[in-house]
């Protein structure tokens, strides 16, 4: 599997169970500085910013989105606060298919289209299906491979992403040169990219892409969340870089299946500490085939839940859990989403 993830994974279970409603002191060093963004911005000679480097500034099993506040906060010393909640905190115990509900930054499917999506939902478990591309080792595609852990080169002429793990080494090359998009072009993972530059925002115009990714993970927390696209998407995306801050912005079309385009949420990632830098990591099925299916009696709560705490802990324990499924959301429509 993937050395860095694998390591990333058991240290942030391991951090979890340790520091749930800890603190953690940071230096400001470690962290590459209190806010990535104070820091100067690199030019290029031409003037624009400069996207050069190696990025992986993210904390492993915390969105790349805005910070999440209920999940992490900074103190004014400095200090970190990591709420990890315990069992039944973070996606809202009980976690299973019954309490399904459109994601809000779930893309306007048509409704026939929205209906695949909630099918693919509903054979989602714990967050992993085996429909997600990605666990054939399909790349990731656009958006969804966005700002990962990824080595950017930019000259004049291209912006080269080197992904090191999406799901494989993956690259994407995006032309800055002035060139258009050829007249026959055949579709592919990550399409075909050009760029310019608006101000300090580089803006790629990608076109060309194949149905064969999703645009996100499948199921977020209690969130039947966007995946499903037709060859017909056309992304629009924005990469702006002030300090060792990037952010990432992309507008999604698929006049086959949405209504309206579709705008994410922006993320961020930043420049990682000096000593770190891409690694070889391949990709492998091995998972796939050993992904649960969920069953009626086999729903995914969360991670440390106990289906039969009555059975575990005595008579009466589970009574909890039951008085906070009452007026639970109901299960997924087919309608449209926002």
């Amino acid at each position: 599997m993937k050395s860095r993830f694998i390591g990333y994974s058991v240290a942030a279970f391991a951090l979890a169970a340790m520091l749930s409603l800890s603190m953690i002191s940071i230096s400001a060093a470690q962290r590459g500085g209190a806010n990535p963004a104070a820091a100067p911005t690199p030019r290029t000679a031409s003037g624009h910013p400069d996207l050069t480097g190696f990025y992986a500034g993210f904390i492993s099993g915390i969105s790349q989105a805005a910070p999440d506040e209920k999940v992490l906060t900074k103190t004014t010393d400095g200090s970190i606060f990591y709420d990890y909640a315990g069992a039944e905190g973070g996606g809202g115990h009980p976690d299973d298919g019954a309490h399904l509900k459109q994601h809000p930054d779930q893309p306007s499917y048509k409704p026939e289209y929205m209906a695949k999506v909630n099918a693919i939902a509903a054979r989602d478990y714990g967050g992993t299906s085996p429909d997600d591309p990605q666990m054939s080792c399909k790349p990731l595609g656009v958006p969804r491979a966005g700002v990962g852990i990824v080595q950017i080169v930019q000259n004049d002429n291209y912006v080269a992403l080197l992904y090191e793990s999406a799901p494989g080494p993956e690259y994407r090359i995006i032309y800055t040169d002035g060139r258009k998009h050829p007249d026959d072009l055949d579709t592919s993972y990550f399409g075909h990219s050009i760029g310019h530059w608006e101000g300090d925002s580089l803006v790629v115009d990608t076109v060309g892409l194949n149905d064969e990714t999703w645009l996100a993970g499948g199921v977020g927390g209690q969130d039947i969340y966007s995946n499903i696209h037709s060859d017909k998407e056309h992304v629009i995306e924005r990469f702006t870089r002030k300090g060792n801050d990037l952010t990432y912005e992309a507008t999604v079309e698929d006049p086959v299946m949405f209504t309206k385009p579709w705008v994410i949420i922006p993320r961020h990632t930043s420049i990682a500490p000096a000593d770190d830098y891409i690694q070889p990591e391949m990709c492998n099925t091995n998972d796939r085939a050993h992904i649960i299916a969920p069953s009626a009696k086999d729903q995914y709560q969360c991670n440390f839940c106990q289906k039969d705490p009555d059975g575990l802990y005595g008579e009466g324990a589970s009574d909890r859990d039951k008085s906070k499924t009452k007026g639970a959301p109901a299960p997924a429509s087919t309608g449209g989403g926002e």
